[in-house]
């Protein structure tokens, strides 16, 4: 078990011309939430732009002036607590594109990103897994302090450990998760597979819940996200192997059957994510992975494959505080297990 912590700079010019970011985040002292602003911000810099081409800078100044006042009135529909503490378990593709943009989607104070490896796979390139969290604490302007986290989710005492570390965390999101054999039906599946699979991403998941709860480190009215997957929801086809599918199946029930009671007895708001299969770098260059992820996009009513921002934009919603679900499973996949009505004479 590892830690790096990358500061937050408490004494960081928050003004957008010093931090190098566009916007402000909106923060009102006489309420208790924070809201981040649309992209009309946008439309300030791209008036500028021409203003400043084609108009005297009074004028600049007046529409300007205009944009931002319009800005004011248009708040986003969703808002977040400031000053907040996220934790993102499992770092890979999803976790990694969230990663990436909370930092300027949300006022974070601290983000926590735990693997179980001290290696991650960013792209097709191997980098450590405090690198990576430079690399967010970069982006965000050392305005959020980020801390990378190496434990194994399957030990009870490595995961109190991690939330005694951090006793306050406001926003979760789940990702970890292994998947034995792929393409592997269940009567070729031995014990070790299923346990293993079951250890990791039932067991695992439950271990962080339960030691986050035990510990009181999930705020009252803290939001998490579970991911889950369309293996659990209606099978994989194949795609995934059945250890997996099985596993994901007792997370979805972990999800539904005990989620009020998280709410209840906890304060602690959990809701679930079920995305189609994402094409990965390492997918990609797997010849049969590659055939069946095309198979899948073939078939896709939206078009493409589910991506890394489609879950990100999820777990928003999740995370807002307008977000009036508990335990609820929001498919993410472009319309790709939906049911294609046939009107007309049955072929075949």
């Amino acid at each position: 078990m590892t830690s790096t912590v990358v500061p937050r700079k408490t004494d960081a010019d928050p003004t957008p011309e010093a931090s190098g970011r566009r916007f402000t985040r909106g923060q009102d002292a006489s309420k208790s939430k924070t809201s981040r602003r649309p992209a009309l911000g946008d439309i300030g810099f791209f008036c500028g732009s021409l203003f400043n081409r084609r108009f005297p800078r009074t004028i600049w100044d007046s529409g300007y002036l205009f944009v931002n006042s319009l800005e004011q009135d248009m708040a986003s529909p969703y808002t977040y607590r400031p000053n907040a503490t996220a934790m993102i378990v499992g770092v890979g593709l999803m976790g990694q594109h969230l990663a990436n943009h909370i930092v300027e989607w949300l006022d974070l104070e601290t983000l926590i990103l735990a693997d179980a490896s001290p290696q991650i796979r960013v792209g097709t390139e191997s980098v450590t897994l405090g690198d990576f969290a430079a690399s967010v604490a970069e982006r965000a302007n050392g305005s959020t302090r980020v801390v990378a986290e190496t434990i194994n989710i399957t030990s009870e005492e490595e995961v109190s450990g991690l939330f005694q570390r951090h006793p306050k965390v406001d926003y979760l999101q789940h990702t970890a998760g292994i998947s034995p054999k792929p393409l592997t039906p269940p009567e070729e599946m031995t014990k070790d597979d299923v346990m293993g699979a079951c250890e990791v991403n039932l067991w695992g998941t439950h271990n962080v819940l339960k030691q986050g709860l035990n510990s009181g480190a999930f705020t009252r009215g803290a939001r998490g996200v579970l991911l889950l997957s369309t293996s659990a929801t209606v099978g994989a086809e194949g795609r995934a192997s059945s250890a997996y599918e099985e596993s994901k199946g007792g997370l979805l029930n972990l999800l539904k059957l005990q989620s009020r009671h998280f709410v209840e007895a906890h304060g602690l708001i959990l809701n679930g994510i079920a995305p189609s299969p994402l094409r990965g770098p390492m997918a990609a260059q797997n010849e049969i992975s590659a055939g069946r992820l095309q198979a899948v996009e073939d078939a896709m009513p939206l078009g493409g494959l589910t991506e890394p921002k489609h879950i990100s934009a999820a777990t928003m919603f999740f995370w807002a505080e307008e977000c009036w679900t508990v335990g609820e499973i929001l498919t993410t996949d472009g319309g790709y297990t939906k049911h294609r009505p046939i009107y007309g004479p049955l072929l075949g």
